[in-house]
């Protein structure tokens, strides 16, 4: 699966209520596994995860 495959799935996910899919979006886009890394995004996922209670979601919020 390559990488934009990998992300769509995990948007689809969290839309669907996954918080587990937003942290990962986020941490992915946190990394750069999605491109280039893309702080901006990161905080928009890790803020919507950290909200509902991804404590791993909060640790990359304080790094942002």
């Amino acid at each position: 699966m390559d990488k934009k495959q990998k992300l769509l799935d995990l948007i689809d996910k969290a839309g669907r209520g996954s918080i587990e899919a937003a942290e990962a979006i986020a941490e992915g886009y946190f990394k750069g596994d999605f491109g280039e890394p893309n702080p901006e995004k990161a905080k928009k996922w890790a803020s919507y995860a950290a909200k509902h209670g991804s404590e791993n979601a909060q640790k990359l919020l304080n790094q942002l």
